[in-house]
């Protein structure tokens, strides 16, 4: 994972884990080479997940292709708003997830991610592929969200099918500092229903990414 949100919460979700912590102020690698060494280091043959953060632009692209020399998936998370970091990640992206709860505030912030997102697709002369994941929903759906909703559909905001609800178990993840397989029935209500949920999430994008290359996505 790889972290340039300067509020680093999921580098203290990682090191309350136990998880390896890699600070790239610390690190300050020159090139890739270095970058891989400085993974190798704090990585063990029992290692599954490594943090990386680091909210330079100057090492983007660095930590990320070492970061594929080691694991399988890298997610990049960014700070909330748009910056430069946002657009350095999104050009080595096999997608860029936009989450958005449904609301008026949110749907603007939204608008200025696709909006950034498009201006790097331009000048790049290659999309950026992104979806809108809608995160944070009720069980029944308000007057809002069913107006945001309709107006994502009329847009034709790309977006994922699966829609995270707002529950229990994932704000639990940082109370506990655990995964959802760590969590435990008797402290979180709806644990099963929030473990399909991700499951479900998990396998669409994986999909989505799988179909990417080879050739068969939207």
């Amino acid at each position: 994972m790889f972290e340039g949100d300067p509020n680093a919460p999921l580098t203290r979700w990682a090191r309350n884990r136990g998880i390896p912590v890699i600070i790239g102020e610390d690190e300050r690698p020159k090139d890739v080479s270095q970058a891989i060494k400085s993974i190798e280091s704090a990585t063990s043959s029992s290692s599954r997940i490594i943090l990386i953060q680091d909210s330079s632009e100057e090492r983007v692209f660095d930590w990320i292709e070492a970061g594929t020399t080691w694991a399988n998936i890298v997610v990049a998370d960014p700070e909330g708003s748009p910056n430069q970091w946002l657009q350095d990640v999104a050009l080595s992206a096999d997608l860029v997830i936009i989450p958005f709860a449904p609301t008026a505030l949110d749907a603007h912030q939204v608008a200025k991610t696709v909006s950034v997102l498009g201006r790097v697709g331009r000048r790049t002369g290659t999309p950026v592929p992104y979806r809108v994941l809608l995160t944070r929903c009720g069980a029944i759906q308000t007057r809002d969200e069913r107006k945001i909703r309709l107006a994502l559909k009329e847009g034709e905001v790309p977006m994922l099918a699966t829609t995270l609800r707002d529950r229990p178990a994932y704000r639990a993840i940082f109370d506990s500092d655990q995964d959802l397989s760590g969590l435990d029935h008797s402290q979180v209500n709806g644990l099963d229903a929030a473990r399909i949920n991700a499951a479900e999430l998990a396998a669409e994008i994986i999909s989505y990414i799988q179909n990417t290359k080879n050739g068969a996505a939207a």
